[in-house]
């Protein structure tokens, strides 16, 4: 069907009375037609200073929502909206909506002219910055972007993915030339000490400014109605094509109702492959964002739940809760189309739990889920799920793992690295991802500029055999980039050293790379081969150097943006000197997925010292989730653990550990003085803080690159001796003698390099049963022997260690 994108005539007076120029109008006509027709998205951007641009937004987003109304029976007759998508949905997004705030004030005069235009059949959701979460996985059709003081990538990326195809995003600017010099508020939580606001780059901003100019179907015009960029030529005219139909098999396993949901034939396939999982079996599903991914999950859990007829149980896990509300809400639907009546249980206005009949589904944390009994296990946004905690549900009945591949989310190639890999060898599963999109067509502008100015589809370089040869004969150098060159110039050795991050890390933000653009702390240092290709990315941030009145005021619980190793050393181990010193925090280092486990990682730090040094620094250090691998690999690297997180994270189900290297004398003795209590300690909160952590990540925790024993001073009675040498002699039993055992298997992990040799297993013994305390029970599981054979086991190990330290006490 062709429909006249055209604006009626009472709008037209409207604009007419508002001074509006018709030039503006007809541009608006254009990009909306544009959009309806190929059911893509537009960006107009309004640049100016004053009320002017909210009060012009009004106007034409009124205006806009207007005529969408009018076509909104033709869009659910082509199935480009749900027929519970009956409303003209607008999102005004903006950095405060408080009385009296600036945000405010714009928000009203943008309401003034938009309810007057609008009509009935509209409804419109205000959301702060700060809210953003509250509105993932919903769908709007015009979108007012006020980014006229305070924005931060993550917000970015939310926001503009929830227009759907043919809608239009109005964003409120200052002028280009204005706004390319400006601080947001975004910067000014970048500020620590000792830098000033005056320290902070614009980098992000201009990177901003021109690819909203280098791109297509984005529009920008002055608040006086002038156009910068407009369209080439004036459309009035939109061809509404339908979405292409569907085919649903002839015979399925699940109510053809929930087939008639999907829109794509990639939804199609998700529904067949849940219908495979009735008789158990894993699942894995990739997918660029807005391609349904997370609605065909929902529809086909109720599918699931059905086809077992019987009750049933399904566990969701996400990073946030937020991630698994589209997954919450189709479910519902689902549900509701069969026609049941779910029971809904919401937490801070978010789906958290969905009942219906003998049906249920519940979100928990990652590291709660796999704890709980369910018939299907699902983990949306897998990418964002640490991988140790993602092979906790590896050996499920019922698993899918579901994965957005570009996004803020996380990336589903570092998904694939770095878990696929190793579960396949433990099971079989299938695989499948979704291309074509659901939010709105391919090809869509609006996606290429967020992907592009995001930097969310960033890659690494691809590497040859000849440059396998260079990392093998270690010849790299370090090398300090120029960041201005690489935002002003737009380099792809950016978008390479970003893509390191991508596939390497669990979790990447798009306001990580705004934080090593503008942060005045952060820097990078890149691993270059000398062909020029980048294979280690590293990024800094400078600490320290804090001035005396900043550290009184640390000690008492002031906490500085920025400075996280000096406030642990001032706040957990009472240094207030540490504070003083300089050093390098090394936020981020990762190397390239193909060149892993050669070695580029400990060359990095080998020459980050040695820069560091050169350039009269006093430490160097890191805080980092306490995995055996990452542990190990910073403490072989000469690095001490100073402290340890006494909660994990809810995410990814770690413990963050600090470690540090000196460079300096004056750093050697305040780290050695903070690893020395860090050991003291940890033999103590093993038995209650961190009684549940992994004894093969503990027994790395106690490693030291000092190779001194503890001066901690451990006394027994005479009385403790005897009963010990009694243990050993096989006359008294071990839980009559827990006291005298415990100080000397502390003494073993406070001690030097000189210490008795006992493997990985005997070390991980003594932490599992005599510092955590767990049953013998769980101790045999742990070592997979039996009770008995345990129970000797510690008794060998304790004799041997009794006969060393005896003579010391």
């Amino acid at each position: 069907m062709t429909v006249k994108v055209r604006f009626d005539k009472e709008v037209r007076e409207y604009a007419k009375g508002e001074k509006v120029k018709d030039s503006v109008l007809k541009l608006t006509e254009t990009a909306l037609a544009q959009a309806l027709e190929n059911f893509h998205r537009r960006m107009i951007l309004i640049e100016g200073d004053t009320l002017r641009k909210a009060e012009l937004a009004g106007i034409l987003a009124g205006a806009s929502a207007r005529v969408l109304s009018g076509v909104l029976d033709e869009l659910m007759k082509k199935r480009l909206r749900d027929e519970s998508e009956d409303k003209i949905e607008v999102l005004y997004a903006t950095d405060a909506l408080g009385e009296e705030t600036f945000g405010r004030k714009r928000y009203e005069a943008f309401r003034k002219h938009f309810d007057v235009l609008a009509g009935s059949n509209v409804e419109v959701k205000a959301v702060t910055f700060k809210h953003t979460r509250d509105i993932l996985g919903r769908t709007y059709d015009l979108l007012v972007l006020d980014m006229s003081y305070d924005y931060s990538p993550n917000d970015l990326g939310r926001i503009i993915e929830t227009v759907r195809g043919g809608g239009l995003i109005f964003i409120l600017a200052h002028p280009f030339e204005k706004w390319k010099d400006m601080w947001t508020g975004f910067h000014k939580s970048l500020v620590t000490p000792p830098y000033t606001i005056d320290d902070v780059k614009k980098r992000f901003n201009r990177r901003l400014i021109r690819k909203f100019t280098e791109h297509d179907g984005i529009y920008i015009i002055t608040e006086n109605g002038k156009a910068r960029k407009k369209p080439k030529r004036h459309k009035s005219q939109a061809k509404i094509k339908g979405r292409k139909g569907v085919p649903i098999p002839e015979e399925t396993l699940f109510p053809r109702e929930l087939y008639e949901m999907a829109l794509t034939e990639g939804q199609v396939e998700v529904l067949k492959a849940f219908e495979e999982l009735v008789d158990g079996g894993m699942l894995v599903l990739t997918a660029d964002r807005g391609r349904g991914k997370s609605v065909s999950v929902g529809i086909g859990a109720i599918g699931l739940a059905l086809a077992l007829k019987k009750r049933t149980r399904i566990v969701v896990t996400a990073p946030e809760l937020e991630n698994v509300q589209a997954l919450f809400r189709f479910a519902k639907r689902a549900l509701e189309k069969l026609g049941f009546k779910p029971h809904v249980v919401e937490e801070r206005g978010l789906i958290k739990e969905l009942y219906a009949r003998k049906i249920g589904l519940r979100y928990y944390p990652p590291a709660e889920g796999y704890r709980k009994s369910a018939d299907l296990y699902i983990l949306d946004e897998a990418a964002g799920i640490h991988v140790p905690i993602l092979h906790k549900y590896l050996n499920k009945e019922r698993v899918v793992y579901s994965s957005t591949i570009h996004g803020y989310e996380g990336a589903g190639r570092g998904f694939s690295v770095k878990f696929l890999k190793r579960a396949r060898e433990k099971r079989e599963f299938k695989e499948l991802h979704m291309d074509e999109p659901i939010r709105y067509a391919e090809n869509d502008p609006i996606e290429r500029w967020l992907f592009d100015v995001l930097l969310l589809d960033a890659e690494p370089v691809e590497l040859t055999e000849e440059d396998f040869e260079l990392i093998k004969k270690k010849e790299v150098c370090l090398e300090e980039p120029d960041l201005d060159d690489w935002f002003e110039n737009d380099r792809e050795d950016l978008r390479h050293f970003v893509g390191i991050y991508i596939l390497a890390h669990y979790r990447n933000r798009p306001s990580d790379v705004a934080l090593l653009a503008d942060a005045p702390h952060h820097e990078a240092r890149v691993l270059r081969l000398k062909n020029g290709k980048i294979v280690t990315a590293v990024q800094i941030a400078k600490e320290g150097g804090i001035p005396k009145n900043v550290i009184e005021k640390m000690a008492k619980g002031y906490k500085p943006r920025g400075n996280i190793i000096p406030d642990m050393m001032v706040k957990h181990h009472y240094l207030k000197e540490f504070a003083k010193l300089k050093g390098y925090r090394i936020v981020r280092i990762a190397t390239h997925p193909d060149a892993m486990d050669m070695g580029l990682g400990s060359k990095a730090l080998e020459l980050l010292e040695k820069e560091a040094r050169e350039k009269g620094l006093d430490w160097i250090g890191s805080g980092f989730g306490a995995s055996e691998e990452l542990v190990r690999f910073w403490v072989r690297n000469g690095f001490a653990v100073v402290h340890l997180s006494p909660a994990r994270n809810p995410v990814s189900g770690e413990y963050t550990a600090i470690v540090l290297k000196p460079i300096s004398e004056r750093a050697r003795k305040l780290i050695k003085k903070a690893n020395d209590e860090f050991r003291i300690r940890f033999t103590e909160w093993l038995g209650d803080t961190h009684r549940e952590l992994e004894p093969e990540i503990a027994r790395w925790l106690f490693e030291t690159p000092f190779g001194e024993a503890v001066e901690y001073p451990v006394h027994l009675t005479d009385i403790q001796k005897k009963r010990l040498d009694a243990f050993t002699g096989k006359v008294l039993t071990y839980d009559t003698v827990v006291d005298a055992v415990r100080p000397i298997v502390k003494l073993y992990f406070l001690d030097g390099w000189m210490k008795p040799y006992l493997d990985e297993r005997q070390i991980q013994l003594l932490i599992y049963r005599v510092l955590q305390a767990h049953s013998w029970e769980e101790t045999a599981k742990l070592i997979d022997r039996t009770e008995t054979f345990t129970m000797i086991e510690v008794r060998d190990i304790i004799r041997g260690l009794w006969y060393y330290y005896k003579r010391l006490l």
